[in-house]
């Protein structure tokens, strides 16, 4: 409920049943819902949590003229409460932590919090320190925020005299530096988020974890919250993906102990992974590329054999892990799998092992001779795929001049075994009429690409044998150990009772 509002400034504030209030500051590019609602306000209110917020209708770094009257306000209104903690993300930590000493704050987090925006004050300091301050985008930051009336603000030794806690991304270089500043004017025990970017709210998401860390705010001490903070950050699905989206080139398997981890103990969030299928494909494109093809192999079947077993009535479900030789699914750089529309007679890069768009078939390599070529398969027999007119027509003779072929990245030496035994092991590209074959991160084939660069390349997957699937399970009732039946004639019969015997007179 919205109890204050100012020209930039507007307070919010839901009477709980609690003893203690928690505060909270959002972090900018949330001035549109200033009046609606304020950062934690929904889930502490069905939790008759009490709670205030102090939001702003533009990005002012909550420095502007009203903003002594409102932290008034706040003061009036949490007096009453035995314990006050404060929550501010980004630009929200600059008031939580500025203003922290007028309103008795018990402990207050911030995430990724800024000395100052004022860049007089930042040209003051060392060249080192300066560069650091104004790196990332602190200058288009100070640009579009900082106006005279902020200048000299900044936070100083005399504004915390409480617990504070910072998180932040040690490799951001702005994030980094600033909490170093901050180190030398005051004190506080600092929590690593790294290579999780500034946003560090997002490894936070979700009201459970939200309700945990304020109860842990208000009763626990300082270590114990920072470790409850730690372990959000190791099992929240958005670390995961920030993880993923950095390694993943470079450390495709150790990406996929970590998402097999998080699958396995079934954290909040887990189903997204296994939905989203090329998450895994991409892991196996990655681990071909670096030369790990059996742990390719790997990935592939703990993703069928988990995404099948999460449809199934039994705790696990084994998948076959016999692979055909004769040909092998063609994966794009982005883990998508080549795959031929006969509606729109074009290929494409699906992202799915099961099922895919409407009337469109799988597309493998086959070599034959010492062509490698694009085939599909109906019925069991094979159709090659020849380029014509900007189309993508299926042909039955393979020796036609314009049917699609793979090429080896680089091309192999004369008699050279490891070539002509496991040609799977190579990357590949598709050479057309007009240029390259090109598949870019939304899967839309293009066939004339001037480039020879990474979307522009294939690698190869054998995929699994088609086996028949084994006799159902007939489930049985249990049967009584012999000792303790009893024959049909040693069963003592029930005495009737008197309506029985009425009825049988």
């Amino acid at each position: 409920m919205v109890i204050m509002e100012g020209k930039e400034l507007v307070l919010h504030y839901n009477e709980g049943k609690t003893e203690y209030c928690v505060i909270t500051f959002p972090g900018r590019f949330h001035t549109h819902e200033a009046k609606e609602k304020f950062f934690g306000g929904n889930i502490f209110a069905k939790n008759d949590i009490s709670s205030i917020g102090l939001t702003t209708k533009i990005d002012n770094w909550f420095i502007c003229d009203e903003i002594d009257e409102f932290i008034e306000k706040i003061k009036e209104i949490s007096s009453k409460y035995t314990k006050i903690v404060a929550i501010g993300p980004s630009m929200g930590s600059y008031p939580a932590i500025k203003y922290s000493k007028k309103l008795n704050i018990h402990r207050i987090l911030s995430l990724a919090p800024k000395w100052t925006i004022d860049p007089k004050l930042i040209h003051s300091e060392p060249d080192k320190i300066r560069d650091g301050l104004l790196s990332d985008d602190m200058n288009s930051l100070i640009e579009n925020i900082f106006s005279d009336e902020k200048s000299g603000h900044c936070i100083e030794s005399g504004d915390v005299n409480n617990e504070l806690i910072v998180c932040y991304d040690t490799y951001r270089k702005l994030d980094k530096f600033n909490v170093q500043k901050l180190r030398t004017i005051i004190n506080f025990e600092e929590v690593l988020f790294p290579k999780c970017g500034h946003v560090i709210i997002d490894q936070l998401q979700g009201s459970e974890n939200l309700l945990k860390i304020v109860h842990s705010l208000v009763y626990d001490d300082i270590k114990t919250t920072c470790e409850l903070l730690t372990k959000i950050r190791r099992s929240h699905k958005n670390k995961i993906k920030k993880y993923y989206d950095v390694a993943h080139e470079k450390h495709p398997y150790y990406c996929f102990l970590m998402m097999r981890k998080f699958i396995d103990g079934k954290f909040p969030g887990y189903k997204e992974f296994l939905l989203k299928q090329n998450t895994f494909s991409n892991l196996m494109d990655k681990l071909v590329r670096n030369g790990y093809h059996a742990l390719s192999k790997e990935v592939e079947f703990y993703f069928r054999n988990k995404i099948i077993s999460e449809s199934s009535l039994d705790i696990e479900l084994e998948v076959g892990s016999n692979y055909r030789a004769d040909i092998f699914n063609i994966m794009d750089y982005h883990g998508g799998r080549l795959e031929y529309s006969l509606r729109a007679e074009t290929l494409f890069a699906s992202g799915y092992f099961f099922g895919g768009r409407d009337l469109a078939v799988n597309v493998f390599a086959r070599k034959v001779n010492s062509d490698i070529l694009l085939v599909t398969i109906f019925d069991g027999q094979y159709f090659y795929l020849q380029f014509e007119n900007g189309k993508i027509r299926l042909t039955r003779f393979m020796n036609d001049p314009s049917v699609l072929k793979l090429s080896p990245k680089k091309p192999p030496q004369q008699n050279d075994f490891f070539y002509e035994n496991n040609f799977m092991k190579d990357i590949f590209r598709v050479v057309t009429p007009y240029g390259y074959m090109m598949s870019p991160p939304d899967g839309n084939i293009v066939f004339d690409s001037p480039n020879a660069l990474p979307w522009e390349s294939f690698s190869l997957h054998p995929p699994m044998e088609d086996t028949p699937p084994p006799a159902p399970q007939i489930r049985t009732a249990p049967t009584l150990p012999e000792e303790i039946r009893m024959p049909v004639q040693q069963v003592p019969k029930k005495k009737a009772r008197f309506l029985s015997r009425f009825m049988a007179s």
